[in-house]
């Protein structure tokens, strides 16, 4: 029996909800997640289904289960339309994007790495163009490149984030397997002209220059990095002119290769200088022993980092 007959024949059943006013019904549903309202109330009968539906709030943030995927694919079918913030923690992206016609939020976080060509099936729909929020918490794979070319899949992957016709105005890529390698070789990107907050897992920090070229527009920088390399940027490469507010950075290294000594740390004072006329929000974590003097025998002293952030707000 389908889910949709199911809901016909459990019309008629009155429960105790029937003997409350819709209002306190509302204040209850308030309290309430989507996912447990839907699986709770959404065939029990008329009247909690025409509260459901006429309240587009109540059913807007889903989470598809892990199993029974197709019970979720008879959902999209009742409520497809008043879903905006959808989360998937299920490595199948076989799901039925037409359905899902006002989605504006996207979160995919599964423990299992996702396949390069179904991801493809999401950057290629026609709902991803009208997202405003993507958040991607699992690892891409290819099934034709040996693993050791994954950052590759990964760039790859990602030209599509930054290209004019998305609306995307905020992206989050902090796989919790590992971090977004070198993109450097990666060709194809384009001008990102909507997004304004940017959260990367990045192994080395030179990355972000290659990356925030393309944000002419960004506001929100948030940085998981493995690797500082101090070493020369171009020096034609201009950053002034984006407005970014607020920037974050904290060291990823936690078998401590990395050291931060005081090249390293004036390396990433110059990177924020370019931001010295907007920059309001500054946040550096290097997990205490990673701040170390260039004869890797004492600890830089608060003098020295503090006088260098002096020196970033005024200039």
């Amino acid at each position: 029996m389908s889910l949709l007959s199911e809901i016909t024949i459990k019309m008629a059943e009155v429960t105790c909800f029937d003997r409350l006013s819709t209002e306190i019904i509302l204040e209850i549903f308030n309290y309430l997640l989507s996912n447990d309202l839907m699986f709770s109330f959404l065939s029990l009968n008329k009247r909690l289904n025409d509260i459901l539906f006429h309240y587009d709030r109540l059913l807007n943030n889903i989470q598809i289960p892990t199993r029974n995927l197709d019970f979720s694919n008879n959902i999209f079918q009742l409520i497809g339309s008043k879903i905006q913030h959808l989360t998937l923690t299920t490595n199948d992206l076989k799901i039925p994007w037409d359905l899902l016609p006002n989605l504006r939020s996207l979160t995919i976080s599964s423990a299992i790495p996702l396949n390069c060509d179904h991801f493809h099936l999401i950057l290629n729909s026609k709902q991803f163009c009208n997202l405003k929020s993507f958040e991607m918490k699992s690892k891409i794979y290819s099934e034709e490149v040996y693993h050791s070319d994954d950052h590759i899949v990964e760039g790859t992957a990602f030209i599509l984030i930054f290209y004019p016709f998305n609306k995307l105005k905020s992206f989050q890529y902090l796989s919790t397997i590992s971090p977004f390698q070198t993109v450097d070789d990666i060709s194809g990107m384009d001008i990102s002209q909507h997004l304004e907050s940017l959260s990367l897992k990045l192994w080395e920090f030179e990355t972000v220059y290659f990356i925030i070229q393309y944000c002419p527009n960004l506001k929100e920088l948030d940085l998981i990095v493995t690797v500082i390399h101090p070493v020369k940027v171009n020096e034609e490469l201009d950053l002034s002119n984006i407005p970014l507010q607020k920037f974050s950075l904290t060291m990823n290294d936690t078998r401590r290769s990395s050291l931060m000594t005081r090249a390293r740390y004036l390396y990433i004072t110059k990177f924020l200088k370019q931001f010295s006329e907007t920059l309001i929000s500054l946040s550096l974590n290097f997990c205490g022993e990673h701040i170390i003097s260039d004869r890797q025998t004492e600890k830089m002293n608060d003098t020295f980092i503090c006088s260098t952030l002096e020196y970033v707000i005024r200039y």
